[in-house]
């Protein structure tokens, strides 16, 4: 069984257009779960019509709100046994064969290291405007990402999953467990797990178009240049903090997972888990040693000042 996990709240705006996109999949063997989060417009109607039409093919959870996006889809992701489970933002658009070229991806990777190996698949997506069109043809060229940075120091910094791309498969689900509330974000947590304990699997074409809007809980952000850095100077306590909620995921993590880590998994980890209690030298020297960098100079120099 495939499932795909819809976290909603106060999307009327683009919810119809996201689940037509999933309606008219080439792949149709798969259902859509949804939990919304307390909208205060009229998604929840919307939701509950598209229940009416299709009640084989889409339900939804009834539980409280939870707060966040990542909250929102830890509940789904909780309440969800399927073999493999695909995350799904409600203002995106997904393109025909998404879950054909996900589900065919994994299953090729399960047949090459094993159904209980801890896999999490991932793809590029086309950066949309509000409307749909097309402003970049591929996200991760235009934030300069590699995939040779899903490595674990460089994912225990930044994480660089788009979740709205990602699907797993039960053996991670299993494998992750419940997903710490203390975690910036679900599909972060799912990329340790599967960086660690399993394989990381990216599809290099982009199957989403990632909407960019004005309620964009996290988007497309130019990540280049001095917009980039006048940005970030102006958001200083917040970047100072997410630095430090990402000491806060690799405690723990270690604490989950401590008697499970390989000697090099936890030498990583064990040294960023200790780098606040550190002289700003000393941090940075832990920084260059292990590789804890993002993926570009202007970012790292960020960093030195900022760690």
């Amino acid at each position: 069984m495939v499932t795909v996990l819809l976290a909603t709240y106060n999307g009327s705006k683009y919810i119809r257009e996201q689940i037509d996109s999933l309606l008219s999949q080439t792949y149709k063997d798969f259902n859509i779960l949804v939990h919304d989060d307390g909208s205060s417009d009229d998604t929840l109607g919307i939701i509950d019509d598209y229940i009416t039409k299709y009640p084989d093919k889409i339900s939804r959870i009834d539980a409280p709100p939870t707060g966040s996006p990542q909250g929102n889809f830890s509940l789904l992701f909780s309440k969800c046994e399927s073999d493999y489970i695909l995350f799904c933002d409600q203002d995106d658009i997904w393109k025909p064969t998404k879950i054909e070229k996900d589900i065919t991806a994994i299953i090729k990777a399960e047949e090459e290291y094993g159904k209980d190996t801890p896999i999490l698949l991932h793809s590029d997506l086309t950066v949309a405007n509000e409307n749909g069109q097309t402003v970049y043809r591929s996200f991760f060229r235009q934030q300069g990402f590699d995939n040779g940075y899903i490595t674990l120091p460089h994912l225990l910094v930044k994480n660089y999953v788009t979740g709205c791309t990602v699907a797993v498969n039960k053996a991670l689900k299993d494998r992750s467990g419940e997903i710490p509330k203390e975690c910036p974000m679900h599909d972060w947590w799912m990329a340790l797990v599967a960086c660690v304990f399993g394989k990381i699997i990216f599809i290099d074409e982009p199957l989403v178009y990632y909407r960019q809007h004005g309620d964009n809980e996290v988007g497309a952000r130019h990540s280049k240049g001095f917009g980039y850095v006048a940005e970030k100077i102006k958001n200083l306590s917040r970047v100072k903090s997410d630095y430090l909620s990402t000491y806060i995921q690799a405690r723990m993590f270690r604490q989950r997972f401590i008697n499970d880590l390989d000697s090099d998994s936890q030498k990583i980890i064990n040294a960023y888990c200790n780098m606040s209690e550190l002289s700003k030298m000393g941090r940075i020297r832990l920084l260059r040693r292990y590789d804890f960098k993002k993926n570009s100079k202007l970012k790292v120099l960020g960093q030195y000042l900022i760690v």
